[in-house]
């Protein structure tokens, strides 16, 4: 899959304001047209059900209620999502974390902090079919 971040779909879900912010502002300022997010992940399936596709998810390890690993579970086991990529962006840089994001099947893991000159450059090469497993 090669696609320009400018026409990627791409819905963020993470549940704290600040970071959310400054994801979107991130991949705003990368070029990404059409990036999205929502708090939780009841809220993002529903929310890219109403969208024409969605390219990519960046989720958020460790939400309140439903986690990341519970997105990527909904997102494989539905029709029309189960292609979208799903990366992970999380904290929890630990090898246990880590190794656990990678063996229930992530497309790519991405370490917070965000490095703001690198984080457009990481989701781009993600979109070009890039798995990326890069820990800050």
């Amino acid at each position: 899959m090669t696609l320009p971040l400018a026409n990627a779909t791409i819905l963020l879900v993470e549940d704290d304001p600040n970071a959310q912010l400054v994801t979107l502002d991130l991949l705003r300022m990368g070029g990404a047209n059409r990036c999205y997010s929502r708090r939780s992940v009841d809220s993002a399936i529903a929310f890219a059900e109403k969208l024409p596709q969605v390219d990519l998810f960046l989720v958020d390890i460790n939400m309140p209620q439903k986690s990341g690993f519970d997105l990527l579970d909904e997102v494989r086991q539905h029709d029309r999502l189960k292609k979208a990529l799903v990366v992970a962006v999380s904290a929890g840089t630990l090898d246990i974390d880590t190794s656990r994001i990678r063996k229930f099947g992530f497309d790519g893991f991405i370490s917070k902090p965000l490095r703001a000159a690198e984080f457009a450059r990481q989701v781009q090469r993600i979109l070009d079919g890039e798995r990326i497993w890069e820990v800050n």
